[in-house]
């Protein structure tokens, strides 16, 4: 019997079960979580990952955050700006 489903008994009898699915909070993802974890894994950056699958950045950064907080591997991505290189900074 698979995670999603309980087993549900009439009356203590054994023969009399039937599964009934577990209902969850919230609305189901989008995307499947091994699929959200492949592409987080391979992106640069939020910003990839964001366009890639459709969903807006803070959704990806809360999804991977909540990922993690679960025992799943995902990457850190840089935060902050990239940084101007030395000839592109203007000279005061």
């Amino acid at each position: 019997m698979s995670e999603d489903t309980m087993v549900k008994t009439t009356n203590n009898n054994p023969e009399t079960t039937e599964a009934a699915p577990v209902k969850r909070r919230g609305r189901p993802p989008k995307i499947d979580q091994s699929i959200f974890i492949e592409m987080w894994n391979k992106s640069a950056s939020l910003d990839e990952v964001a366009s890639l699958l459709g969903i807006s950045k803070p959704s990806c950064s809360v999804r991977a955050s909540n990922l993690r907080k679960a025992g799943c591997d995902l990457r850190q991505f840089v935060r902050g700006r990239k940084r101007r290189a030395a000839e592109e900074a203007p000279m005061p």
